[in-house]
């Protein structure tokens, strides 16, 4: 009866793809783009809770495969990869009642199953707060959350062996491809990436800001691109140095650069508690915001750099940092960095080019400038908010993003 039952709702949907989408009005379309997605999170879940007792009938073998994993790679049409995530994804299953329970409610996408999957594999007592860190975070809040419990999980001394593995492991490779593209591919600990990261944004800052002046606009891509060359070579585009001071408004005289190479800062966050005690606990991190944890090792041998910011806290809570001017000061910059990495609208995951508003009381109105009224949105939010007649609302953990009440908004139509 089942089987049954899956052919007509297939049957049904195949007619369904008959139509022409052109034909059906905008907001029909919304919703049967809606159905779809449920259609998908519903295949997703058939498919991996079903792929072990496929294997285990042993079609592969009669087909002549040399394994299940072959066989559902050429019947799926994906790579081996792909198909032994899948069927490592159904074994462990079998042991994580709640993710199951949350794939048939068809809350969890293959991505985020997969993330759910082989973290709580590792730690089973992290799977409800990880299927929860799925439905409010999306997924890229659920990878940041499953890199730290993997980190916890691990210990301190088996983060260093790891980490020696990495470093030992580090590489660059560079080719031309056969389209005339260069390619440049590496492998690095997560501190090198950090101050890779560090220094070409910085670098990437000021090429922009260069652009800007003579009315050239292209993608962020493309100036990090420019600014690993500046920033590794030592010169722009122009092969004028990039850390030479400018010696004129256009740059010339003295062979200087059109623009001086910036500093670099690295954020680097740690909980005091786990530096005390020289291993992390649940709810403790040692990471660098955007690229992920590191060993406490690394924390310890960090602290006193120039080159890094290190941001120690008392469990989640970062101090507030008054100042009743509207320049917030680097302490409270930071600070505010720290506590919203992201927009802080809910669903929001856009972490570059993040704006600072007084979202309480508005500084117009002698709002302060202090932890407790400031937060960080994107450049398209923080639009909406200051022109568009929205509201966010709560606070760190709790936020709240309000509509207007009237239907039509300039802002989004125009």
């Amino acid at each position: 009866m089942m089987l049954a039952d899956l052919e007509k709702a297939l049957s049904l949907i195949r007619e369904t793809l008959e139509v022409e989408p052109e034909k059906v009005g905008t907001v029909d379309a919304g919703k049967v783009f809606a159905a779809f997605l449920e259609i998908e999170r519903a295949a997703v879940a058939g498919k991996t809770m079903f792929a072990r007792r496929a294997a285990e009938a042993g079609e592969w073998r009669r087909q002549g495969y040399r394994n299940p994993e072959s066989w559902v790679a050429q019947t799926t049409g994906s790579g081996l990869g792909e198909a032994r995530n899948l069927m490592e994804t159904a074994e462990r299953l079998v042991s994580l009642p709640a993710t199951s329970a949350a794939l048939r409610r068809g809350e969890l996408s293959a991505q985020q199953l997969q993330q759910i999957a082989a973290t709580a594999a590792e730690k089973p007592s992290a799977e409800e707060e990880l299927i929860a860190v799925a439905g409010r975070s999306g997924l890229k809040g659920l990878k940041d959350e499953c890199r730290r419990v993997k980190a916890r999980a691990m210990g301190e001394s088996e983060a260093r062996v790891r980490y020696e593995e990495i470093r030992k492991n580090r590489s660059l490779i560079m080719w031309t491809d056969s389209d005339g593209v260069g390619r440049v591919e590496a492998r690095l600990t997560p501190d090198g990436l950090g101050r890779l990261m560090a220094g070409i944004q910085s670098e990437a800052n000021a090429i922009f800001a260069e652009a800007r002046k003579s009315g050239q606009r292209e993608s962020p891509a493309a100036y990090a691109a420019d600014a690993l060359i500046a920033f590794v070579t030592g010169t722009n585009l122009t092969g004028r140095s990039a850390s030479a001071s400018c010696s004129g408004a256009d740059g010339d005289g003295g062979g200087g650069s059109r623009w001086p190479r910036p500093s670099t800062t690295m954020h680097l966050r740690v909980d005091v508690a786990a530096l005390r005690r020289g291993e992390l606990e649940d709810g403790e991190v040692c990471e660098i915001p955007g690229v992920g944890p590191v060993p406490l090792a690394t924390a310890t041998n960090a602290i006193g750099e120039a080159v890094l910011r290190v941001i120690v806290t008392d469990g989640v809570d970062v101090k507030a940092v008054a100042n009743m001017k509207r320049a917030i000061p680097a302490r409270l910059r930071t600070a505010l960095i720290e506590r919203d990495p992201t927009c802080v609208v809910p669903g929001c995951h856009v972490a570059r080019g993040l704006e600072n508003d007084h979202y309480q009381i508005d500084f117009i109105k002698d709002g302060p400038t202090e932890m407790w009224n400031l937060c960080r949105l994107c450049h398209w939010h923080h639009l909406l908010k200051t022109h568009g007649g929205y509201a966010i609302r709560g606070g760190p953990g709790e936020w709240e993003w309000h509509a207007p009440q009237t239907e039509e908004n300039p802002v989004l139509t125009s």
